[in-house]
């Protein structure tokens, strides 16, 4: 049994082989990896991209300068992307040849390690739609959410970049929305914020024009 990606056909997303990509109109994509379906992950309680992360929704508004959105609200997190142009998608739409009575393809997917997903060979990428994606919203701005070469995600995010190089698109890495390796609580949340900031937060399309580093209240 495959393992398909949670959010491929979800009602506000394009049709067919489209079906990781938002229909609203962007400005700015923000990529990830891969978000596996409950059939795999029953605990999985991602009601949409990073539900499950700490940070991301309590990190994007402050860009913004709107307020934190709770990671189970979808409504307020839909809105935000529609009211300021972001779109969210995922480098891999599924595992073709996942085994869900196999244990160790259970747990490979289940820990959510991206180094994992090399152990399989049936990967369908949403590459090619990307830069379609790209192209026909003309994106501005290009982010990931990964900053580690590793496979199978190096290539995929290597072969974007340079496609946004070739096109003079801006495009960074971010650090991991979990804030691994950032401590703990709120001091971990204001330096994944910085961390934003300078790997290229700087230049997000919907960057407040009242938002100062310098001044932001840390507390």
């Amino acid at each position: 049994m495959p393992c398909n990606h949670k959010f491929f056909g979800h009602p506000l997303h394009l049709v067919g082989q489209n079906g990781l990509l938002p229909n609203w109109e962007a400005e700015t994509l923000i990529i990830g990896t891969f978000n596996p379906s409950n059939e795999w992950v029953p605990d999985n309680q991602a009601d949409y991209f990073y539900g499950r992360s700490n940070f991301f929704w309590k990190v994007l508004p402050v860009f913004a300068c709107e307020e934190v959105i709770n990671n189970n609200n979808v409504i307020e997190q839909i809105d935000f992307l529609q009211r300021n142009r972001i779109a969210i998608t995922d480098l891999l739409i599924s595992i073709d040849d996942a085994d869900i009575d196999n244990l160790q393809h259970i747990d490979w997917i289940g820990n959510y390690l991206d180094n994992n997903f090399a152990n399989f060979n049936g990967l369908t990428w949403n590459l090619l739609n990307i830069f379609q994606y790209i192209q026909d919203k003309n994106i501005s701005a290009v982010y990931f959410t990964k900053l580690g070469n590793n496979p199978p995600f190096g290539a995929q995010i290597s072969a974007i970049e340079n496609y946004c190089d070739q096109h003079a698109i801006i495009n960074h890495r971010l650090h991991t929305p979990t804030g691994q390796g950032l401590g703990n609580g709120v001091p971990r949340r204001n330096k994944l914020i910085e961390r934003w900031f300078i790997q290229g937060g700087n230049e997000f399309p919907f960057l407040c024009p009242e938002f100062d580093i310098n001044n932001f209240p840390w507390e």
